[in-house]
């Protein structure tokens, strides 16, 4: 069977231990692990010992990973499992690191999205812009109607931005429709923006 030669702490990660086996395989794992297998030198390990010893030290590997990656910025549980397993992580230890945060609060999906929904609000975009960005970030489709709750009404982030960029109450027709084209690809709707640029330029028509 075999014998652990000696153990030593990384020298790159706080927490983490290497075991070294006299048969040249290197495992390594948390403190959990040094008590759960009560690990010391000289110890034998059958194979299905070692199994569960490498199985373990991995799962931990993934959660302290991703305790770093959530202690940088918020992600989704989507994200957090994606970035996970670009890292190296197997798909199985990732999602159970991701249900792992979860399970202790510090991912929260609806909270996530409630953030992101008012973060680009604030920026100015229209709710197209705050599905994409939910979308792109892996946030449940069933939350959104939640989130997007949070944002304010078209109308009035439309008319904000129009009079950040509009001074004169009559502009060229030219630049009515380009303010028309950046908002449209900010995600706002052709009737929020047509009741809001009207004044504008009462007897024009715009492009839709």
């Amino acid at each position: 069977m075999p014998r652990i030669e000696r153990l030593e702490p990384s020298k790159h990660v706080k927490g983490r231990y290497l075991v070294f086996l006299d048969t040249g395989t290197l495992v390594k794992v948390g403190e959990q692990e040094l008590l759960d297998f009560a690990l010391r030198p000289g110890q034998e390990l059958d194979g299905e010992e070692l199994c569960r010893l490498q199985a373990s030290g991995e799962d931990t590997a993934a959660k302290e990973q991703a305790a770093r990656m959530i202690g940088r910025r918020p992600l989704s549980k989507g994200e957090l499992v994606d970035r996970l397993v670009s890292k190296g992580e197997g798909a199985a230890n990732a999602r159970r690191a991701a249900d792992w945060l979860e399970e202790l609060g510090a991912v929260n999906d609806g909270e996530y999205a409630g953030m992101i929904v008012r973060h680009y609000d604030r920026m100015g975009y229209g709710p197209q812009k705050l599905r994409e960005e939910l979308f792109r970030r892996k946030v449940p489709k069933e939350l959104w109607a939640q989130a997007l709750e949070q944002a304010r009404p078209q109308r009035e982030v439309v008319a904000e931005y129009l009079a950040a960029r509009l001074r004169r109450r009559e502009i060229s027709e030219k630049e009515l429709q380009r303010q028309v084209n950046a908002l449209r690809r900010r995600g706002f709707g052709w009737e929020a923006i047509r009741e809001e640029i009207a004044p504008y330029r009462a007897d024009s028509e715009y492009i839709d």
